[in-house]
C-alpha cells in the first residue's frame, strides 16, 4: 500500500513537472510552447461559466503555470466585445467600462489605460489568438477559480449593474490641493464636467449612477469652496456640484482601479490665472477660467528610432519629421500654458512611444483633447505640399462639448490665416489609431511636406515652426472657450 502511495505521488509530480517549465524563466520558448500543447492534449483543461461547461473549438494550454484560452471563447459569449488588429498584432477586450489591451508576444498590458506587467504574454498558437484567462478575467472584474482535481477554470462573470451606486463623497486638504473623491461600489463610467459664473460653480455629472447617501452636501469652508452639494439630478444622473469662493476650475481624474472619481482644485490657481493678464506673452487670448481645468494631450510624432519622414538630399539627411514635431509641440505647450490651458506632453524628448502606447498614455492622462503635431511626405509625389488636420468624429463628444471636426476644421482655417502655403483640408480618418482609440476628441495635423523643396525651405525657418504652434494654440483656446460658453 505504501508503494503504491509513493508510486502515485512521484507520477503525480512528474505531471506537475511535465506541465511547467522551469522557475526563473522570463522568456516564453517555442519548447514551452510544445510542452504546454502536448501535456494539456493528455491531461486536458475543462473551462466552466458560471457553474455551465463550455467547450471552445480550441482548447486551453497551460504554459509557464498560467492558463492560455482563445481570446474570443469565454468573454464574447457574455456580451464583451473584442476585437483583433492583424497589423498590430494587438487584442482588445472590453466589458462595461473596463478595458483591455493586450499585444501579442509582450508582456505588457494596458488595463482601462494604465500599464500592467503580465507573467505571460498573449500569444498566436496554431494560428489562433490565445489570452491569460486569469489576468483578462480579473481586469475585467470576474472571478477565477481553478479546480485542480477535474483541472477545470471555473470563471464567474461580473454583475453589470445598469446604474453604478455613489456611497461616498467627501473633501480631503493636500498641501497644495484640495480634494473631492467621490467613491463609487465599482468602475465610475462616463461624466460630464460643466461650470458656471455669477455665482462661480464647478460640478460634474456622473452617468448611469444612483445616490446612495443621505447627506445632500459636504460643509468644506476653505479658501476656494464653501460646500460641496451633490443629489439625484435625473433617473440616469448624480449631480456634483462644487460652491466657489474663487474662479477655479477643478482638474478631474479617476483613481487607478477607477472606482474613484477625484476633482482637484489647486490652492494658487486663482493667482495663476489672475496674473495672466488680458492676454498671454504669445498674443493669445486667455483661456476662460472655466475651461483651465480641461486637459490638453499634445502628442510630438514619431520619436527614437523612429525619424519619422525624412528630408534627403543627395544622399545626405537633412531634417527628420520627429525632430521638428517635437520642436513645435514643445512650443505649442509653452503657448497654452501661458494662456492658461493645462497640457500633457506625451515626450519631452528624443523617446521612443509605440504607435498604441499613445492613446493609452492619453486615456490614463484623462485628457480632454489630443492634439498630434506631425508633418507629412511623399516620395513618390515630390510636387505635393501643404497643411491637412484629420479627425475621427466620436459619439461621445459631446460629453466634452469638444467635437473633433470643429477642432480640425478651426485648427486649418488658423493656420490658413497664418502660413503662405497651400490647403489640403480637414478630413476625416477613422482608420488612424491615435483617432480611434483615444477617447477623448482628437486630431492629427500634417503641417507641411518634407518631401516638397518649398516647404521643406518654410519648415527649416524658426518662423514657419512659431506660426505653425501659434496657430494652433489660437484653434485649441479659441475651441476651450466655445466648450464652456452658457
Amino acid at each position: 500500500m505504501k508503494r503504491n502511495l509513493r508510486l502515485l505521488f512521484l507520477s503525480v509530480m512528474v505531471i506537475l513537472l511535465l506541465c511547467q517549465p522551469a522557475y526563473g524563466t522570463n522568456d516564453i520558448t517555442q519548447k514551452d510552447i510544445r510542452d504546454g500543447i502536448a501535456f494539456c492534449k493528455e491531461y486536458p483543461v475543462s473551462l466552466q461559466i458560471d457553474g455551465v461547461p463550455v467547450n471552445p473549438d480550441v482548447p486551453p494550454v497551460i504554459i509557464k503555470e498560467r492558463t492560455l484560452i482563445p481570446a474570443r471563447a469565454v468573454f464574447e459569449s457574455r456580451g464583451a466585445d473584442v476585437k483583433w488588429d492583424e497589423a498590430a498584432r494587438i487584442v482588445e477586450i472590453t466589458m462595461g467600462t473596463s478595458n483591455v489591451i493586450l499585444t501579442i508576444d509582450s508582456k505588457t498590458a494596458f488595463v482601462n489605460g494604465a500599464s500592467v506587467s503580465m507573467d505571460v504574454p498573449a500569444m498566436i498558437i496554431d494560428s489562433r489568438t490565445f489570452i491569460p484567462v486569469r489576468f483578462v478575467a480579473e481586469s475585467l472584474s470576474w472571478v477565477v477559480g481553478w479546480d485542480d482535481l477535474s483541472r477545470t477554470v471555473k470563471l464567474t462573470s461580473p454583475t453589470i449593474n445598469e446604474k453604478i451606486a455613489i456611497n461616498s463623497i467627501e473633501v480631503k486638504e493636500k498641501p497644495d490641493y484640495y480634494r473631492i473623491i467621490i467613491q463609487g461600489d465599482g468602475i465610475v463610467g462616463g461624466y460630464k464636467s460643466f461650470a458656471y459664473d455669477s455665482p462661480e460653480r464647478f460640478g460634474i455629472d456622473i452617468k448611469s449612477a444612483a445616490l446612495e447617501i443621505e447627506d445632500e452636501g459636504v460643509d468644506a469652508d476653505n479658501e476656494i469652496m464653501k460646500a460641496v452639494r451633490f443629489s439625484q439630478f435625473d433617473a440616469e444622473t448624480v449631480r456634483v456640484v462644487v460652491d466657489l469662493n474663487e474662479k477655479v476650475a477643478g482638474k478631474i481624474s479617476y483613481s487607478s482601479d477607477k472606482n474613484s472619481i477625484y476633482i482637484d482644485f489647486d490652492k494658487n490657481q486663482q493667482d495663476e490665472y489672475e496674473n495672466l493678464g488680458d492676454t498671454s506673452t504669445d498674443g493669445l487670448d486667455v483661456v476662460d477660467w472655466r475651461a483651465t481645468g480641461r486637459v490638453v494631450v499634445i502628442d510630438p510624432g514619431h520619436g527614437g528610432k523612429d525619424t519619422g519622414a525624412q528630408a534627403i538630399r543627395d544622399g545626405v539627411e537633412i531634417l527628420n519629421e520627429k525632430d521638428i514635431n517635437l520642436d513645435i509641440a514643445l512650443r505649442l505647450s509653452r503657448m497654452l500654458k501661458a494662456a492658461g490651458v493645462s497640457t500633457y506632453m506625451l515626450r519631452e524628448t528624443d523617446s521612443s512611444i509605440t504607435l498604441y502606447d499613445r492613446p493609452a498614455l492619453a486615456n490614463a492622462a484623462n485628457g480632454d483633447l489630443y492634439v498630434s503635431v506631425h508633418n507629412n511626405s511623399s516620395p513618390v509625389n515630390p510636387n505635393a505640399r501643404g497643411v491637412e488636420v484629420y479627425y475621427n468624429a466620436k459619439a461621445n463628444e459631446s460629453d466634452y462639448g469638444i467635437y473633433s471636426k470643429h477642432l480640425a476644421e478651426t485648427v486649418y482655417a488658423e493656420f490658413m490665416k497664418a502660413i503662405d502655403i497651400p490647403g489640403r483640408g480637414a478630413k476625416s480618418e477613422p482608420a488612424y489609431a491615435v483617432l480611434n482609440k483615444t477617447c477623448m476628441p482628437a486630431i492629427i495635423i500634417e503641417g507641411a511636406f518634407l518631401s516638397n523643396t518649398e516647404d521643406l525651405k518654410l519648415m527649416m525657418t524658426d518662423e514657419f515652426r512659431e506660426k505653425y504652434a501659434l496657430a494652433t494654440a489660437k484653434a485649441i483656446i479659441q475651441i476651450l472657450n466655445e466648450s464652456v460658453e452658457e
